[in-house]
């Protein structure tokens, strides 16, 4: 129930369909949170023209990396994981999920990065 309202009947009433919702409402929410990334860089661009004071931009996601020659993505934690080492590097939210696509990648089980990230959906 959204605001004490019965969306029931807004919604399919069947598993596959409302898992093929689920996972359209995911990517919209993806390329939504992406249009707001490019915009916010483009205002940060443009006040840095004017010469205004440009804050620094806000890490919604850091990639962990290995010691060691492959230096290959371990972890992926939230940008305020108090887990975070100095082998961590800022990355979008497409770079965090592509990221979990590899095997030898894990979500931060402290921050809990998989859940928010929608790690282990089908």
């Amino acid at each position: 129930m959204a605001g004490g309202r019965d969306a029931g009947w807004l919604l399919p009433p069947d598993l596959d369909r409302l898992k093929t919702l689920e996972r359209w409402c995911e990517l919209l929410l993806e390329l939504v949170r992406e249009r707001i990334g490019e915009i916010e860089t483009a205002a940060r661009i443009a006040e840095a023209a004017a010469g205004k004071p440009v804050p620094a931009p806000v890490v919604e996601w850091q990639i962990q990396y290995g010691i060691g020659a492959s230096n290959a993505p371990m972890l992926i934690h939230t940008g305020d994981c108090t887990l975070t080492s100095g082998r961590t590097r800022p990355a979008t939210r497409a770079q965090a999920v592509d990221a979990l696509r590899h095997p030898q990648v894990e979500p931060c089980g402290v921050c809990d990065a998989g859940r928010l990230l929608g790690a282990g959906d089908p």
